[in-house]
């Protein structure tokens, strides 16, 4: 039942290079077998010399209750390298290999001559285990993982993605259809690349030249502009209450807050480098969607009110490290460590700081750290969409510090989208969504962020054309990068109130450039081709959207939008229902619910939905009538539809 290949190890002492841990059920369909027999295939073409890989098809390796284990397995797993095939079942405690083989090995490899943990010939360093990841794990799998490895989780994915799939790549499967876009040859690709560096940085330990590759790497990190370039990535939250996640996300977006006022420096934007949130993504796939040299990672940890801070520098080409630090403090040392981290980048990429740069950098907008976690914590609430809970974030954080102009510009802009989703009385709530912008305004007026929110305003509420378009320049002015400035002026200004599809296209390019991995810009765009009469056009636009965030409301309304509109009523009833699933059966998903009902012949379930708004609508204290006329009209009352229309 073992298979053995390739015969004994390339260093003397170990009896394997390679040794393979997985649960049995994983390999019931061959999967495992074949990963084997495709690696070796790709070692073979990657390193002059075989490789020898211990993989037992019995993983219980025909052990019995009378054996001794830990003596039986001691010899196989002294190997070079351990690939520990993660599953959904793996990380079990209980389990054979995770117990016996994954923990036994962790233990045995820091204590031998080279340790867990190497650095390779070009500096990096890089763990002997190399995990490959087949399933999305459950928090509390993946936690298990990360406290057994005493860091965070880096695997490379073998993982399939569709709606309601978590299955393993295959070789068949193609790139186009698997929402990750990864494609099983380029995983065997760089499986096999991985176990090349981690073989031969063992093999030429203690000879590295780093005066020598530092230099290479502070070169190697501009762009073809000759702009340095970052990506800040999510840190991840270490802490045991996953409650705390707002905390690691608001620090990451801090320090992008932070490096975004540098000339010299392009930094992703947060959408699109929070795409990678949970992923542990190959480096140089960031760099390449992102279009960035050098990332930015980390992790948090936070026990009452102490916090163990981490971070790392890294160029994506090849993983070097150019630099990291861990920070053991306490919260009120919040605002000094994201300081420290944003000026250690400047310093490590060499970027001249002109003028009020520094000041920029260190600028804190508040002094009161519990204003402060509340305002990241609204932040972390709209950027998810949950705009009640964010709109009573930012709320109290103005409470607690009434000088706090970001606070109030999030009042703003969550008072804003609450009502262009019709779920405030705009007459109620934009007076005050105008009062906090011009608040954050007097209060700094530097802020892109309020005017962009005003302009929206005039629009929506005042239908003041001159002011929204001043507004919007101004937020676009204050800061280029801000992509949300030009998806609202795109969208909203220039197409919906000029009619000028052209400007508004070409500003929607150019937040689709900012940040290329967030859906907004080209769920937007959809609605821009759609009202331009380019259906095929919107309808591509709707599909990359959707598959960069499935798991929103606005996506999967505008999917079942774009399927709608090409008659493929059936899917988009399946996505039309999942979105008013996920916004807990809004006025505007049951209203598109009825559409699509009325158009499948679908007349009682139809009849039904319209008796559920007529509640909803007497049950709640605001129901937006242009709502209820859009859904008479789907129903064919057009005189009640008029009605409501009036109102």
């Amino acid at each position: 039942t073992i298979q053995y290949l390739s015969g004994m190890a390339v260093l003397p002492d170990f009896e394997y290079d390679i040794f393979i841990s997985y649960r049995h059920n994983d390999n019931r369909s061959g999967w495992v077998t074949d990963f084997v027999n495709a690696l070796q295939e790709e070692l073979a073409a990657t390193i002059k010399e075989p490789l020898s890989i211990y993989f037992d098809k019995n993983p219980h390796d025909g052990l019995l209750e009378t054996h001794n284990v830990d003596k039986s397995l001691e010899g196989k797993l002294k190997c070079l390298l351990f690939i520990p095939i993660i599953s959904q079942t793996y990380c079990d405690p209980k389990s054979f290999a995770w117990q016996h083989e994954f923990v036994a090995f962790n233990k045995l490899a820091k204590e031998d001559q080279f340790g867990r943990d190497i650095k390779l010939s070009n500096g990096n360093v890089a763990s002997r285990i190399l995990p490959i990841k087949i399933h999305y794990l459950d928090a509390e799998d993946k936690s298990l993982f990360e406290n057994e490895l005493a860091g965070v989780l880096r695997a490379i994915d073998f993982i399939y993605k569709d709606v309601g799939v978590n299955r393993p790549l295959i070789f068949s499967d193609a790139r186009s259809e698997n929402i990750n876009r990864t494609y099983y040859r380029d995983q065997i690709n760089k499986t096999a690349n991985a176990v090349k560096e981690i073989i031969l940085g063992l093999k030429n330990a203690g000879k590295i030249n780093h005066v020598v590759i530092k230099s290479q790497h502070q070169q190697g990190s501009r762009d073809e502009t000759g702009k340095r370039s970052i990506a800040v990535l999510p840190f991840v939250n270490m802490s045991s209450d996953p409650e705390q996640e707002y905390f690691s996300d608001g620090m990451a977006e801090e320090i992008i807050n932070s490096l975004v006022h540098l000339k010299d420096l392009k930094v992703a934007g947060r959408t699109s480098s929070f795409q990678f949130k949970g992923k542990n993504p190959d480096l140089r796939e960031v760099g390449e969607r992102l279009g960035v040299k050098t990332v930015l990672e980390g992790s948090i940890r936070k026990q009452g009110n102490l916090l163990r801070i981490t971070a790392q520098l890294i160029n994506v080409e090849d993983g070097f490290h150019l630099w990291s630090e861990r920070y053991d403090r306490t919260l009120d040392d919040i605002f000094a460590i994201q300081d420290e981290i944003a000026l250690a980048i400047t310093e490590k990429l060499q970027i001249t700081l002109m003028g009020k740069d520094r000041e920029k950098i260190t600028k804190s907008y508040t002094e009161n750290p519990e204003a402060y976690f509340f305002y990241i914590k609204g932040r972390f609430y709209l950027n998810k969409r949950l705009l009640r809970e964010s709109l009573e974030q930012f709320e109290k954080a103005v409470a607690i510090d009434p000088r706090y102009a970001r606070a109030y510009a999030g009042v703003a802009d969550a008072s804003i989208i609450l009502t262009n989703y019709g779920f405030l009385a705009p007459g109620e709530i934009m007076p005050k969504a105008k009062l906090a912008a011009n608040k954050a305004i007097e209060l700094d007026d530097s802020l892109c962020e309020p005017y962009c929110s005003l302009a929206l305003y005039y629009v929506s509420f005042e239908w003041n054309w001159s002011e929204a378009k001043k507004n919007f320049k101004r937020s676009i002015e204050l800061n280029p990068a801000y992509a949300q400035a030009y998806i609202w002026y795109g969208q909203y200004y220039l197409t919906w109130i000029e009619g000028n599809y052209r400007e508004g296209e070409k500003l929607l390019n150019i937040a689709i450039k900012l940040e290329p991995l967030s859906a907004i810009g080209y769920l937007s765009m959809f609605a821009i081709q759609c009202n331009n009469g380019k259906p095929e056009e919107a309808f591509q636009m709707a599909k990359e959207g959707f598959a960069l965030d499935q798991d929103s409301y606005l996506s999967q309304r505008v999917m079942g939008l774009a399927f709608a509109g090409r008659k493929e009523f059936g899917k988009a009833t399946a996505c039309i229902e999942k979105a008013s699933s996920m916004s807990k059966r809004s006025v505007l998903s049951l209203a598109d619910l009825i559409y699509l009902y009325m158009q499948r012949g679908m007349v009682d379930k139809a009849q039904e939905v319209r008796a559920e708004l007529e509640k909803h609508m007497k049950e709640s204290k605001y129901t937006s009538p242009f709502i209820m006329g859009y859904a008479y009209s789907n129903l064919g009352d057009f005189d009640e539809a008029f009605n409501w229309f009036e109102k």
